[in-house]
């Protein structure tokens, strides 16, 4: 049967789908030829002619089915229910044949429109991004052009009441966003000037111009698009597990339908048994859990690359975060400038500003700000290079800037003034970034950031939920990092790291027995990301690398909706557990009620499908668990605007 109808779910009105009318119309001839016997009407062959027509219809593509899979030297549960069909007309049985072929057909159709709802519900997102928009020209003109025409770095204008047609930033205007479609927060946040928005949200109050960062596929919409679709392909563990042991069930089930056939000289109980065998439910325990799942996780604002990763969250028990971008806000700021002698504040920033100019990083933007605040050019750089960990170098003028933490400095020391200002900085818990040209220290700039609001509750969740051990990995100073982990209630940390040393620590966790999940959102994150069991990206401040190497990706950087994400895990896991228990219950009773004549072959495709159908309400149950009363949920408070 999932052989059959495995792409009914491509389709958005079932009353349209030709299965649906085939269905209804073998069902009807069936019908028909069964009243045409029970009535004795004449002549007696129009009941096996109407019989026979009802096979042809719901039969055949079943047996094809089957064929096919042969064909392709790869089983599938169709082979059993074909072998009943045709045994059934072999031995004269045509109505009994027409009966199981379209009760298997409801059966299937049943199955794929309870298990609709978590499609459905993409297909509902997927119409939340609008056709058009108006897009304003560089000289302030305003025409209306298709969604899919625009590009990266179009503005586009959009009014009251209209849904967002890009992710982009805000360039002009305030406005009340519902986001709840997206990142699962109930209530309107204010966007305004600089700040982010997202395709298919719903500008409520406001006209605003937005910039477009990411178009078409590539916005937050259409990752959670994409990532529930392919769910149904990233299988959970469970899944293959099942699907080895399914692999034995047609041997098996042949063999009982033997056994029962030569015990009791029934061919019917033989059939019976071969409809009762089919392992449908057991096969759809796993995939249609996983897909219910992700589906609900992307409507709270997380999304998970499958199945299988969603499955590995209920185990973790070590979280490890990166501390900058990710317990932090992310939005740095300078609050101090201290020059080196003969150094003016401009002189520092210009050149800070040229070596940050090339950088994604958080710090870089705290530099730039602090630069444009204070009215100085940032000048472009000859070269620029990155590096990890460390800081970034640029070339202007033939001359070498760097600006990067204390190790930047190496044996080369400070002057005493900028010295005892470094250790200042650093006792406070502030982050120092060191500016040098040729080598020679031009000043320090203090950079400090904010705990994220929902950090500490998070912390405190994970901990209820059994996860043993929390701890920061981060490449900044130890006072810095301390302080952090001294407000959050994390006992471990280590500060002062390179990026390779961050995979190196996962590693030893998991060494240890641990399952591990690292949280991070820049550049030098990715290889932790990749290492760790569950890798957990900010998908509003993370790099590229870093969603690319994760397999969790949080739209809103909300790192409280992390033990939300774990009980979702928890619950698919458990259900899965009951799915295949179910699919394992319900094939051994109708086997065993079969080969003892207690199930005929229609009692037998009956029972069957009923198992089928209670594993999909299962599993749909989980696209509707609610998150009302975590506190992994509670919005992000609006920023108010002038």
């Amino acid at each position: 049967m999932i052989g059959r109808f495995a792409t009914l779910g491509t389709y958005t009105d079932l009353m349209d789908r030709k299965d649906f009318i085939s269905c209804a119309l073998g069902g009807t001839l069936a019908l028909w030829a069964w009243l045409w016997g029970r009535f004795e009407l004449q002549p007696p062959y129009l009941a096996m002619a109407l019989a026979l027509a009802s096979v042809a219809i719901n039969g055949l593509p079943i047996v094809w089915g089957a064929l096919r899979g042969l064909f392709e030297k790869r089983l599938n549960v169709d082979e059993l229910v074909s072998l009943a069909i045709v045994a059934s007309v072999v031995q004269g049985e045509f109505l009994t044949a027409a009966v199981i072929a379209t009760i298997m057909t409801v059966g299937s159709l049943v199955e794929e429109i309870v298990g609709e709802s978590a499609r459905k519900s993409i297909q509902a997102l997927a119409r939340m991004t609008p056709d058009t928009a108006v897009l304003v020209d560089p000289d302030g003109g305003r025409q209306s052009v298709p969604v899919a025409s625009l590009r990266a770095g179009d503005r586009i204008e959009v009014k009251p009441g209209e849904r967002i047609p890009v992710d982009g930033e805000v360039v002009f205007g305030v406005t009340a966003v519902d986001e709840s479609s997206v990142t699962g927060e109930a209530m309107p946040v204010t966007r305004g000037l600089g700040d982010e928005v997202l395709a298919g949200t719903l500008s409520y109050n406001g006209l605003i111009e937005i910039v477009a960062t990411r178009v078409g596929e590539s916005t937050t919409l259409g990752a959670v698009i994409r990532l529930v679709t392919e769910a149904e392909a990233s299988k959970p563990k469970a899944a293959r597990i099942v699907d080895a042991y399914a692999r034995w069930f047609t041997p098996a089930v042949l063999s009982c339908a033997g056994l029962a056939w030569w015990w009791s000289g029934e061919a019917s109980r033989a059939v019976a048994v071969l409809v009762a065998g089919c392992p449908c439910a057991l096969l759809m325990a796993a995939p249609t859990a996983a897909v219910a799942a992700v589906a609900r996780a992307a409507r709270w604002g997380i999304l998970v690359k499958g199945g299988r990763p969603l499955e590995e969250v209920g185990g973790i028990d070590a979280v490890l975060f990166d501390k900058t971008g990710t317990l932090t806000l992310g939005d740095p700021r300078v609050d101090e400038i201290i020059t080196a002698p003969g150094i003016s504040r401009a002189e520092l920033l210009a050149a800070a500003a040229c070596a940050e100019s090339g950088s994604t990083h958080p710090l870089a933007r705290a530099v730039l700000r602090a630069t444009a605040a204070e009215g100085v050019a940032a000048p472009r750089p000859e070269t620029f290079l990155s590096e990890a960990g460390i800081g970034v170098r640029a070339v202007l003028d033939g001359r070498e800037i760097e600006v990067g933490g204390a190790a930047l400095i190496g044996g080369a020391g400070l002057p005493s003034g900028l010295g005892q200002a470094l250790a200042d900085v650093m006792s406070r818990g502030a982050t120092p970034l060191v500016v040098l040209r040729d080598r020679k220290p031009l000043g320090i700039l203090a950079v400090t950031d904010t705990i994220r609001p929902s950090a500490r509750a998070s912390v405190a969740a994970l901990r209820e939920l059994g996860v043993a051990r929390v701890g920061i990995l981060s490449g900044d100073h130890g006072r810095s990092v301390s302080t952090v982990a001294g407000a959050l209630g994390i006992d471990e940390s280590w500060p002062g790291l390179a990026p390779a040393d961050k995979p190196r620590i996962v590693k030893t966790f998991q060494e240890g027995g641990h399952r591990v999940m690292f949280v991070g959102d820049g550049i030098n994150d990715a290889p932790a990301l990749a290492r760790a069991d569950v890798g957990v990206a900010m998908g509003q401040a993370g790099t590229d690398v870093a969603l690319e190497t994760a397999q969790v990706a949080l739209t809103r950087d909300d790192i409280g909706r992390l033990p939300l994400l774990m009980r979702l895990s928890r619950r698919m896991r458990l259900v899965i557990q009951v799915n295949i228990a179910l699919g394992i219950a319900s094939n051994a009773l109708a086997v065993f009620g079969s080969s003892y004549g207690l199930l005929s072959p229609i009692a037998a495709s009956v029972f069957h499908n009923a198992g089928s159908i209670l594993v999909v309400l299962s599993s749909a149950a989980l696209f509707f668990v609610s998150g009302r009363g975590e506190t992994a949920l509670t919005p992000a408070p609006a920023r108010a605007y002038p």
